[in-house]
């Protein structure tokens, strides 16, 4: 087939260079940054939760910028976890990667969850009173003030705590199942089995024999996995009707 022979001629696709985060899933970089995370959310949490309210504008600057470092080094590790992984979706190792990391950053940020509750528990003119008065401190207004934003809808400590906790089973489970589903699909294009990527380039084709080609390929596959798709769909949109129930959300 046309389109199949032209990504012959292309060669192999460029990969990402992910060093700038991690050269590998397993080096010192990596290892180190886990190790520092694993003693630092323990202290963060010791040294700051339930004394928000009794901190003055410097004290809470301090407490920020900790909790900046933190989640920065935490979003290095996923994003190099998650571009890792898709990449290639299909490869378990990297699936597994990605699994582990999240569990594990999920696990080490269940204390640091009183964070964002007690900052909304602040009274407004009291907070506004620390950022007017620290410069520093004011950079980060437009990150408190979309915090805040939550403050009506918040749950007790204890249910933010599990809803925390049980996120790397919910939400992100079956999206990662989605994922993966997708990634292993195949097309039978004119007897070329394609992946989905190169049978949706068919659709954008200047050919319009060559577009419904793509087309009828990418829905005789897809109705074989409505079942699966429509379970994660409404899986999905439940859980977030539930929460967002529990959280009064208009």
């Amino acid at each position: 087939m046309r389109d199949a022979q032209s990504n012959d001629a292309l060669g192999g696709l460029p990969d990402w260079n992910l060093d700038d985060l991690y050269p590998s899933t397993d080096g010192v970089e990596i290892t180190k940054d886990l190790a520092w995370l694993g003693e630092e959310c323990p202290k963060f949490s010791v040294d700051y939760e339930n004394k928000l309210a009794d901190l003055d504008a410097a004290g809470l600057l301090g407490c920020i910028t900790r909790y900046e470092a933190i989640k920065n080094i935490m979003g290095r590790i996923m994003s190099f976890a998650g571009l890792r992984y898709y990449q290639n979706t299909t490869d378990a190792d990297r699936g597994k990667f990605m699994a582990d990391m999240q569990g594990e950053i999920t696990d080490l940020s269940t204390a640091m969850v009183f964070f964002s509750l007690e900052m909304n528990r602040i009274d407004d003119a009291q907070l506004e009173k620390m950022v007017k008065s620290n410069k520093d401190l004011a950079r980060y207004k437009p990150i408190l003030d979309n915090l805040r934003q939550m403050k009506p809808y918040q749950l007790s400590d204890e249910l933010e705590k599990f809803l925390h906790d049980q996120s790397v089973v919910g939400a992100t489970a079956w999206n990662r199942l989605f994922d993966e589903t997708m990634a292993g699909l195949t097309f039978n294009v004119d007897g070329d089995e394609l992946p989905l990527e190169a049978t949706l380039n068919l659709l954008s084709d200047t050919d319009r024999a060559t577009r419904e080609t793509g087309m009828r390929a990418l829905v005789e596959v897809f109705q074989k996995h409505l079942p699966l798709f429509a379970r994660i769909t409404n899986t999905l949109a439940k859980e977030k009707e539930i929460e967002d129930r529990w959280r009064g959300l208009p």
